[in-house]
């Protein structure tokens, strides 16, 4: 059976469509500008080998300050800088965020952290906390450290001690990552119309300041006629 020359055509166009797919996703890295060098989960300073419940309460902790401070910005507590020429200016970046930044990896290698560099902020925060957490299940010297014995001159075979306590690594690890979810799921389109909203609020701020100024001149205004009308201010002098 031989193919029409419309059907020829059709086969040839999808040939070179799956070719065209193929060559995308191949090249994916060199065309979207990932980086070359793929990123290893390491100790981190920021947490420190501590008691286990000591470290997950400074990550849920050190979490929650960051979105209160974040949401600040919406219930208009925190300042904005409104003279400002450009957005970066006119909406802070959040101290506890900065300081935050310096800590982490990814922030190392860049300039300055922006109001705009939120989303990443928390997204770098918790993978330095999944890959703490990595490292800990996977290094005997500091699984020992986090989860010390309760009684230490008990003697316990360190593969039963392991078996006790890597499930509470592993449901850690499992909700600091769906509360991830959730909460990119929610800052999403916040993240994504604060510009406006920083400008209304500006702009809010600016109609007060004309409406100051207005009646400002009103009760000037009201005053002129008397102050011209005296001896020493007449203009018939």
């Amino acid at each position: 059976m031989q193919l029409t020359r419309r059907h020829r055509a059709l086969t040839v166009s999808l040939a070179a469509i799956a070719g065209g797919v193929f060559l995308i996703f191949v090249t994916r890295v060199f065309l979207l500008d990932f980086p070359k060098d793929t990123r290893t989960c390491e100790f981190s300073p920021l947490f420190g080998a501590i008691p286990f419940e000591d470290l997950r309460a400074k990550y849920h902790f050190t979490m929650g300050q960051l979105l209160e401070e974040r949401m600040r910005l919406y219930t208009g507590e925190t300042l904005l800088q409104c003279e400002g020429s450009s957005m970066k200016d006119v909406i802070p970046r959040g101290e506890t965020a900065a300081q935050i930044a310096v800590s982490l990896p990814y922030f190392r290698n860049t300039s300055s952290f922006l109001y705009s560099d939120f989303i990443t902020l928390i997204t770098e925060f918790w993978r330095t906390y999944d890959c703490h957490l990595w490292t800990i299940e996977g290094s005997p010297d500091l699984f020992s450290r986090v989860f010390p014995p309760e009684n230490p001159d008990q003697v316990q075979l360190f593969s039963d001690f392991l078996r006790t306590n890597d499930n509470v690594i592993e449901r850690e690890r499992v909700r600091a990552r769906a509360a991830l979810d959730r909460l990119l799921f929610l800052l999403h389109s916040s993240e994504q119309y604060l510009p406006l909203h920083a400008s209304l609020r500006c702009l809010q701020r600016g109609s007060i300041d004309v409406r100051n100024a207005t009646a400002l001149i009103s009760d000037a205004a009201q005053c002129l006629p008397v102050k011209l009308g005296q001896p020493e201010t007449s203009l018939l002098k």
